[in-house]
């Protein structure tokens, strides 16, 4: 093979394929060229140790464990002689020429030449599939710090509230913060004095105490931009008091200020959301939602981001659905909380997502109250349809059967936990990622309490759990080749969503079960688990960067499909993928194998 053959050749080689031209054109000399007939023995590679890396031209080998027994087998364009993980790490093995095979030895002095040149190079050959997928997240996300926060204009508690009016006039400033004894207590905002003091009717004689925001939610210096803003959207606020280490007083950021930072902002379009004055408002608001996300992601925003912000956006179409119906229908009959179940709950949801609902409510309806409350499940669910989250394939929805009372939601949970059964456990997994989002959350956190303890207490039900996630496992066949979704003759590429990103989510169910972890975030729910001993804290964060990864290259292939004006979906093409992602990939689903591995041992499934 020529030199400049062997650089065309290596261009096309992760993770070679990241050097410069010129790199590759010095490099080309540093190779050999081998070739092994059938059945021939190639070497043992021990680790750890010192060993030259070989390259396939031409041909396929296959690697053996100390028994002779096949663990894969590697054809054109990969690589051997440096550490493979083999499920739960890396191990020694001999490689033999599977059918004649033409290979490109690199020395082992030349390989480490390369690896302390080039950082890339060294973290694909030296660094565990996890600490790989970890040191792909170089951007420094915005914090707070970087805004410039004017020293707050402040009051106390007991001074009147037509000073603390006078006091905003005189600074220009739409908020005031309310401190005592060096302690934030409270907040009053320009939005408090029209609504509880000039439209409440209360005399701006009285003390601030009687109208401010008491105890008001808080953020810190070190905290990012897009958290800040989730705060915002998730309590409806625009003013946001960001505190020190011991709480004291820095500052305020408004949401005009991320608005500043960040164009175009999802809490524009949520505040556009909660003004809407009819379901189609809402739906002609709501369809702006996908191309807003896909703008973030272009921005550089990772999929978590992405996700707890189209989760935010759901829950304002369904709140302000929720609103428009109680405002058609009338004061509810009883106390009811509104469930979302699923990504809605994980606050994970991508460009696409249909909807998963129910309808909690305190006590059980009469005819009348039952009827109330069916035309409600209607106007929302048909609404959140028409704004594009498609009804529910599984029916799992407010607007079918999914509308019961606090004893009948208890009785169904008991019944799948305490008399587990194969279909009745597949079918109820997706309640298990439960959130209120309107109404009486009180009443839905306590229902969410019990399960997650009845849950905990039924080891049985937790083994039905984890053998039924096992039927979700990653795309890769018995040589570590991807393995497509097919019809017919046809690949259709790898399914991300069941292949990747659900059987994480499974995983971490089954975990969060065994604590009662109240968290649903996959993420957190993991964290959580690491943090109560149930996980071992590399493993936990290794599965949630392989979460990431799995997640980001999703997203950026449904945005692709959305700024191409097709329909966004879950398959995606390998071969699409750099040579060194599709290594990541593979590293990822490596860590979801090792994982299911352990969870299948503890359940002995």
């Amino acid at each position: 093979m020529s030199p400049k053959e062997l650089r065309r050749f290596l261009s096309q080689v992760a993770p070679f394929s990241e050097l410069s031209r010129d790199r590759l054109d010095e490099l080309a000399h540093d190779f050999q060229d081998l070739e092994f007939s059938t059945g021939q023995d190639i070497g043992m590679f021990r680790q750890p140790g010192e060993h030259d890396l070989y390259v396939i031209v031409r041909g396929a080998v296959s690697i053996l464990d100390s028994e002779q027994q096949t663990l894969e087998q590697r054809g054109e364009g990969e690589l051997f002689g440096h550490a493979i993980c083999f499920g739960s790490g890396s191990r020694d093995y001999a490689v033999v020429a599977a059918e004649d095979v033409e290979l490109l030895r690199l020395p082992y002095a030349d390989l480490q030449a390369l690896c302390r040149e080039a950082p890339v190079i060294n973290r694909f050959f030296f660094s565990s599939p996890g600490a790989r997928l970890r040191e792909l997240e170089q951007s420094t996300p915005a914090r707070i710090a970087e805004l410039e926060l004017r020293p707050p204009v402040t009051t106390t508690s007991g001074q009147t509230i037509s000073d603390g009016a006078r006091l905003m006039a005189r600074h220009l400033i739409s908020c005031l913060p309310v401190i005592d004894d060096d302690r934030l207590v409270g907040i009053i905002t320009d939005r408090d004095l029209r609504n509880r003091v000039l439209g409440g009717g209360v005399d701006p004689a009285r003390a601030i105490a009687e109208v401010m925001t008491a105890n008001p939610v808080t953020a810190t210096p070190a905290d990012r931009l897009e958290d800040a803003l989730l705060l915002m959207m998730q309590y409806n606020i625009h003013h946001l008091p960001v505190v020190d280490d011991d709480g004291g007083l820095l500052g305020v950021v408004s949401s005009g200020d991320l608005l500043r930072m960040q164009s175009p902002h999802p809490l524009r379009l949520v505040r556009d959301i909660q003004r809407a004055d009819s379901a189609a408002r809402v739906a002609e608001f709501a369809r702006k939602g996908p191309g807003l996300l896909a703008r973030m992601s272009r921005q550089g925003n990772q999929v978590t981001e992405v996700g707890r912000v189209a989760g935010m956006i759901t829950d304002a179409c369904t709140r302000r659905l929720l609103k428009l119906a109680e405002a058609e229908l009338g004061s509810a009959p009883m106390p009811w909380a509104w469930l979302a179940f699923g990504s809605q709950a994980r606050l994970e949801q991508g460009l696409i997502s249909d909807q998963d609902n129910g309808l909690l409510l305190a006590e059980p309806p009469d005819e009348e109250a039952a009827e109330y409350f069916k035309r409600m499940a209607d106007f929302v669910c048909d609404g959140l349809n028409d704004s594009g989250y498609i009804y529910c394939p599984g029916g799992v929805m407010a607007k079918g059967d999914w509308r019961l009372s606090y004893r009948d939601w208890r009785k169904t949970f008991a019944s799948w936990i305490l008399e587990p059964e194969p279909k009745s456990v597949m079918q109820s997994s997706i309640f298990f990622d439960m959130r209120g989002v309107a109404g009486d959350l009180e009443m839905a956190a306590r229902l969410h309490g019990e399960v997650l303890a009845q849950a905990r207490d039924s080891k049985i039900f937790r083994r039905f759990l984890a053998a039924e996630s096992m039927g979700h496992r990653p795309p890769i066949g018995l040589f570590r080749q991807f393995v497509q979704e097919r019809e017919g003759e046809k690949s259709q590429g790898l399914n991300l969503k069941k292949r990747g990103v659900i059987p994480i989510v499974d995983l971490a169910r089954v975990r969060a079960l065994e604590g009662a972890i109240h968290e649903v975030h996959t993420e957190e729910r993991l964290r959580a688990a690491a943090l109560q001993g149930i996980m071992n804290e590399r493993d936990a964060d290794d599965l949630i960067h392989a979460l990431r990864f799995i997640g980001n290259v999703r997203l950026r292939h449904q945005v692709a499909l959305y700024e191409r004006g097709e329909k966004p979906n879950h398959l995606v093409d390998p071969d699409s993928l750099s040579g060194l992602h599709r290594r990541y990939l593979r590293s990822a689903f490596g860590i979801v194998q090792t994982a299911q591995e352990a969870l299948a041992n503890r359940y002995q499934v």
